[in-house]
Parts: C-alpha cells; sequence; structure tokens
C-alpha cells in the first residue's frame, strides 16, 4: 500500500498543479481578450482603460513573483495554495459583479497577484521535489498549463452559449479555480520527511542524469547564484521570450490585416501558434532528459528571431509559417528550456527564490506591446517593433553560446583570490611609483 501511495502522490502533485496552471491562464491572460468586447460594450467603456487593466494584469504577475517564494519557506506551500487561491476566486467574482472601471482594476490586480501564488512558483518548485526526470515532468506541466490558453476563449463561447451572458465566464472560472485549489492543498504533504525524500530524489537525479546533461552537484544559495553572469543570461532569455510572445499575441493580427492578411487567416496563424507552443513544451521536455537544455535554449531563441522577421515580413504564405512555426516552437521549448537550465545549473534547493526572481525580471517584457503600439504610432507600421525585438533572442543566443556551467568558490579560494588581486594591486602600485620618481620598475626574479 505504501509504495502504491509513493508511486501515486508525484503525480498527483504534477496532475493537480497543472490543472491549477491550466485554470488559471484559461481564467486571465488568454479569455480576458475574448470577454473585454462585451464588457466594454455593455458596461460603455473606452478602450484605453480596457486595455490599461490588462496592463496591470500582466504587471501584477510579475511583481508579485516573489511573494509566494518567500511565503513558502515561511507557512509552506499549502497555505500559499490556499492563499493564491482565495485572492483569484475573489478577482474573478469582481469580474461577475463588476459595473465600473475600478472595480475591473482592482479585479486584474487580484487576479494578476494570485496567479503567482497558484501557477509557476509553486508548481515547478513542488514537481521538483517529486520527480527526478525533472525536464520530462515539466514539459508535461507547461503543455496543460499552455492547453488553458486555448480553452479559456471556449469557455467564454460556451457561458455565452447557454446563459447568454458574459459574467457567467467569470462564475464558471471561479467556481472551477476554488474546487481545484481547495483539492490541491487537502492533499499535499509536508514537514521534515517531505523535505528528506526531495533530497534523496535531487541526489538520484545527479547520479542518473544522461552522460551530455549538466546537472551541479553543488550546494548554491541563491545569494551565490546572483552573483554569477549565467543567472542573468538564462533570465534574459527567459524575458525575451516573454517579450516576444507578448507582443506577438497583442499586436500579430493588427500587423497582419494591415498589411493585407485576412482576419481570419491572420487568427488562425495565432491560433497554430498557440498549438504548437502548447505541444513543444511536452516535445523538448522529454527531450530535455538526453540533451543540455542549453542546446535547447540556443535552438529555441534561434527560432524566435526567425519567427519576429517572419512576421514582420509576412507577405507570402513561406514568411507566415516561418513565423507561426517559431514563435510558437521557440516560445514553448525557450519557457522549459530556460525553467530547467535554472534548475540544472544551481540545484533545487535555490531554484524557488531564482525563479521568483527571473520572473520579477519578466516584468519588464509586458510593456512590449505599449513600445510597439508606439514605433507603430511613430512610422506607421508594426515592423520595426518585430525586428527590434528579434534582436533581443539575438544577443541572448550568442550570450547562451558561449555560457559555461557555473562552479561555485569555496570562501577560502575566494579569500585567496582577494589576497593575491590585493597583492597585485600594491606591487602595481609600487611600480608606478618608482616610475614617476624617474627610477626604473624591479621586476621580481
Amino acid at each position: 500500500m505504501n509504495d502504491t501511495k509513493e508511486f501515486v502522490y508525484p503525480w498527483f502533485v504534477l496532475l493537480s498543479f497543472s490543472v491549477l496552471f491550466f485554470l488559471v491562464t484559461a481564467g486571465t491572460f488568454t479569455s480576458l481578450g475574448v470577454v473585454l468586447p462585451d464588457m466594454v460594450s455593455e458596461l460603455g467603456w473606452d478602450w484605453t482603460a480596457a486595455g490599461l487593466g490588462f496592463t496591470l494584469l500582466g504587471v501584477s504577475c510579475g511583481l508579485s513573483s516573489y511573494p509566494p517564494a518567500y511565503m513558502i519557506r515561511k507557512f509552506g506551500v499549502r497555505a500559499t495554495v490556499l492563499f493564491g487561491t482565495a485572492i483569484l476566486v475573489a478577482g474573478f467574482m469582481l469580474l461577475y459583479v463588476v459595473q465600473d472601471v475600478p472595480t475591473y482594476f482592482i479585479a486584474m490586480l487580484l487576479a494578476g497577484t494570485g496567479f503567482s501564488f497558484v501557477a509557476t512558483v509553486p508548481g515547478t518548485y513542488m514537481i521538483a521535489r517529486c520527480f527526478k526526470k525533472q525536464s520530462m515532468a515539466f514539459g508535461i506541466y507547461f503543455t496543460i498549463g499552455g492547453v488553458g490558453g486555448i480553452a479559456g476563449p471556449l469557455v467564454y463561447f460556451a457561458a455565452v452559449g447557454i446563459w447568454e451572458e458574459w459574467r457567467m465566464h467569470w462564475m464558471i472560472i471561479a467556481i472551477l479555480m476554488a474546487a481545484s485549489g481547495v483539492l490541491t492543498a487537502a492533499f499535499l504533504r509536508e514537514g521534515e520527511a517531505e523535505d528528506q525524500r526531495a533530497d534523496d530524489i535531487a541526489n538520484a537525479a545527479v547520479d542518473e542524469s544522461a552522460s551530455g546533461v549538466y546537472i551541479t552537484r553543488q550546494k548554491w544559495t541563491a545569494m551565490q547564484a546572483l552573483r554569477t553572469p549565467q543567472f542573468y543570461i538564462i533570465a534574459a532569455g527567459y524575458i525575451s521570450f516573454l517579450l516576444c510572445g507578448i507582443t506577438v499575441n497583442s499586436l500579430s493580427v493588427g500587423h497582419l490585416t494591415e498589411i493585407g492578411v485576412g482576419m481570419a487567416v491572420a487568427a488562425g496563424l495565432l491560433s497554430f501558434e498557440a498549438f504548437l507552443n502548447a505541444a513543444s513544451r511536452a516535445v523538448s521536455g522529454f527531450i530535455g532528459e538526453y540533451i543540455d537544455p542549453k542546446h535547447l535554449l540556443m535552438v529555441s531563441l534561434a527560432l524566435l528571431v526567425v519567427g519576429m522577421i517572419g512576421l514582420g515580413v509576412g507577405t507570402n504564405w513561406l514568411a507566415l509559417i516561418v513565423y507561426a512555426v517559431g514563435i510558437g516552437i521557440g516560445y514553448g521549448t525557450t519557457f522549459l528550456a530556460t525553467s530547467v537550465l535554472l534548475m540544472n545549473y544551481f540545484g533545487r534547493n535555490a531554484y524557488l527564490e531564482l525563479f521568483s526572481f527571473m520572473n520579477v525580471a519578466a516584468t519588464l517584457a509586458s510593456f512590449g506591446p505599449f513600445l510597439g503600439g508606439y514605433l507603430r504610432d511613430m512610422t506607421g507600421t508594426f515592423i520595426w517593433a518585430f525586428f527590434l525585438y528579434a534582436l533581443v533572442p539575438l544577443v541572448v543566443m550568442v550570450a547562451v553560446f558561449f555560457m559555461r556551467p557555473p562552479m561555485q568558490i569555496s570562501d577560502e579560494e575566494e579569500r585567496e583570490e582577494e589576497a593575491v588581486m590585493t597583492a597585485a594591486a600594491l606591487a602595481q602600485a609600487g611600480d608606478m611609483e618608482h616610475a614617476m620618481e624617474g627610477e626604473p620598475a624591479k621586476l621580481g626574479v
């Protein structure tokens, strides 16, 4: 019986957090864009206010990424998930009863904050504690979450078709979110025994990793990792795929219709890109068990580059297919590769805080559509925005190519290095003093 429980529990964690990710994705970024036209029309809002709410959703999601990590360390995952669920349900219920813009803004802030407390921060942390093959598990998790982006608009169409009321969309999401959050929290295991089991799984993952996949054996702290260039290169990769993805979701249809592509084709390409985005996460998760995620990251960043260029050109079917394939596979694979690479380089102990910091930094990507719209107003076209954003993954790809696994310096080695540098500086100062006095510098024999 115990063996059965030990086999079932990791899969329960993976499935339950995947459902949470699915629901929160379905209820926020994707479905909001579909529901907003009805809300604007019925409530008499302008699109400036509607768009600002979308921005508040993205910014609050990014800026609130570190508090869940702190709460997990302080109070545990169960309390964190319940707290996040309560925030999300409150946000969705406000959207159900909303009548004015300030209430809408508050709902967006709650939804973005709740997203951080139930989605990728606690999700990847818990899944990594339960699976030796973390890349495969992450691939499944990210894929199910990505499918939520496809399902969100369908919930809206079902609500309107059955009840003829857009508000029921938010009620359905709130009910499903509450049930999933409570069920997940009820069966989570925490305590010293669970921590020891997680350590055993982490050690086994290192011992059983494929020969071509680097996994650190060193014990990293978050502060030590933050002093390495590797963390910032990985974070830049994470920011770059979000920058490209958010911009494409916001501006691609408008751009393509401006240059003569039909609305149906433009929307269809966006759906095709979303499908490839979700599917590539599972495929790259499996591949990441046998090929170092660094190589996956270089390929995925290259795909983002050609995808953005294809979107910018976008005047023939070849360019349009390159855009959809490049952004779709590039987005999904970069998402997976950066998350796994962060854990492989710095270990599972420091991952929680590092992943949170990376998500905070990724808030910068939320301003991509704003800058793209500004460039469109200044130049009369979206093309230059897409070409400009293509440079971001290109630069990161070059940095990843030269990146090597980080090596931790012990306190004793650090003191020795400081002593050598101090001695060298003093020696150089002495040589300069001799030179200023007109004496030749003495060379050691």
